[in-house]
């Protein structure tokens, strides 16, 4: 099984055509991290999530604010401990739900703070609070000083939900990926199929993936 080591620098790899901006491809990295969770080993960085939604939705509820930003991690959190390792998150299906339900906590965050902070210090925040929870804690504080210190110095910061969806879903993709190299495989199409594919779907996808960075490269 591939290790962080691994995945987080091709998640990177797989980002970078398409997102070249710091704040984005750490998106990717929390991506390609949280894909695991449904593992038994990350039942801790699950619980944190689960207390992490419930304690931002309860201060939400209490000033009147939308708490659906906290209910999003609480959901995300039961649906990995419920999930069987490669199984429906690893699927494409999962992959999916997953960029959907990051890309909307991250929407969320951004609406609740736009009138109160600038964009660098809500992405700087958002991206602390997810780091926080998704990541491997060595790699928690040197990816905070890079983090802050690349979107400090981007002169100019936006805020795309596709481009923040797509980065999720690249960070999540290329973790599915390596795992196909890997003699277990993945059930890239579960709940509906439980075979499980290998190397050829993983070359597939990575044949796909290098004509569109190639048109990306032509088109940007």
């Amino acid at each position: 099984m591939p290790s962080y080591k691994i995945h987080i620098p091709f998640a990177l790899i797989m980002t970078l055509p398409f997102f070249p901006n710091v704040f984005l491809l750490s998106l990717a990295l929390f991506g390609t991290s949280i894909i695991d969770f449904d593992n038994h080993i990350k039942e801790n960085q699950i619980i944190i999530m689960f207390l992490i939604g419930i304690i931002l939705a309860l201060i939400l509820y209490i000033f009147n604010l939308p708490a659906i930003i906290g209910v999003i991690l609480i959901l995300m959190a039961i649906i990995f401990f419920i999930s069987k390792h490669r199984g429906f998150m690893h699927s494409i299906f999962g992959i999916i739900a997953i960029s959907v339900f990051l890309s909307a906590f991250s929407t969320g965050f951004y609406l609740l703070l736009v009138d109160i902070l600038s964009l660098k210090v809500i992405l700087i925040l958002l991206s602390i609070i997810l780091g926080f929870i998704v990541l491997n804690r060595k790699l928690l504080l040197i990816y905070l000083i890079l983090m802050i210190t690349g979107i400090y110095l981007t002169p100019e910061m936006t805020f795309n939900v596709y481009h923040i969806f797509g980065a999720f879903f690249l960070g999540c993709l290329s973790h599915v990926t390596l795992d196909l190299f890997t003699s277990q495989g993945v059930s890239l199409f579960s709940p509906l199929s439980s075979r499980n594919y290998h190397k050829i779907s993983g070359l597939v996808i990575l044949i796909a993936w290098a004509l569109l960075a190639i048109i990306n490269l032509f088109y940007m």
